[in-house]
C-alpha cells in the first residue's frame, strides 16, 4: 500500500499546474491573442477557479469521521509520484483541453491556462486547512492518520 499525504500532494502539483497555467497563456499569445485579452482571459479563469476549487471533494475526507491508523507496513509515495498522481484527471484534461483550444479559439487556450494556475493557487491556499497527519491510499480511498 503506497500513501498520499492528503496535504502536500497539493503542494508538490501546484508548480506543475502553475507552469503549465504560464505555458497556455505564452502560447495563446503566440497564437495571435492580444495582451488585454490573453490576460484577461487567464484572469479571469484564475479567479474563478480559485472559488470553485474551495469546493474540493477532498474537503469530504475531513468530515468522514475519524481516520484509522496507518498500517505498519504501509509505504509513502514520493514527491514526484504524487505530484503525478495528482495531476489526474484535473490538470491532464485541462491541459488537453487547451490543447486543442490553442488552434481554433486562442482565447479558450487562455482561460484554460487560468484555471490551470488557479488549481494550482487553489490547492496552495487550501493546504493550510489540511491536518499534515492526514494520508490516503488512492486506490482504496481510505483515509488513515500517520
Amino acid at each position: 500500500m503506497r500513501l498520499h499525504s492528503l496535504r502536500n500532494h497539493s503542494l508538490y502539483v501546484a508548480p506543475i499546474r502553475i507552469g503549465l497555467g504560464l505555458l497556455w497563456l505564452a502560447l495563446s499569445r503566440v497564437a495571435g491573442l492580444t495582451q488585454a485579452s490573453a490576460v484577461l482571459a487567464f484572469g479571469g479563469g484564475l479567479f474563478v477557479i480559485v472559488f470553485v476549487a474551495f469546493q474540493d471533494p477532498r474537503v469530504a475526507f475531513l468530515r468522514a469521521g475519524e481516520p484509522e491508523p496507518a498500517p505498519p507496513d504501509a509505504q509513502c509515495a514520493g514527491v514526484v509520484e504524487q505530484a503525478l498522481a495528482a495531476t489526474i484527471p484535473s490538470t491532464l484534461g485541462v491541459t488537453v483541453l487547451a490543447a486543442i483550444a490553442i488552434w481554433f479559439q486562442p482565447v479558450l487556450a487562455a482561460i484554460m491556462g487560468g484555471i490551470s494556475a488557479g488549481l494550482g493557487v487553489a490547492g496552495v491556499l487550501r493546504v493550510w486547512q489540511v491536518p499534515a497527519d492526514l494520508w490516503f491510499d488512492r486506490r482504496t480511498k481510505v483515509l488513515y492518520r500517520r
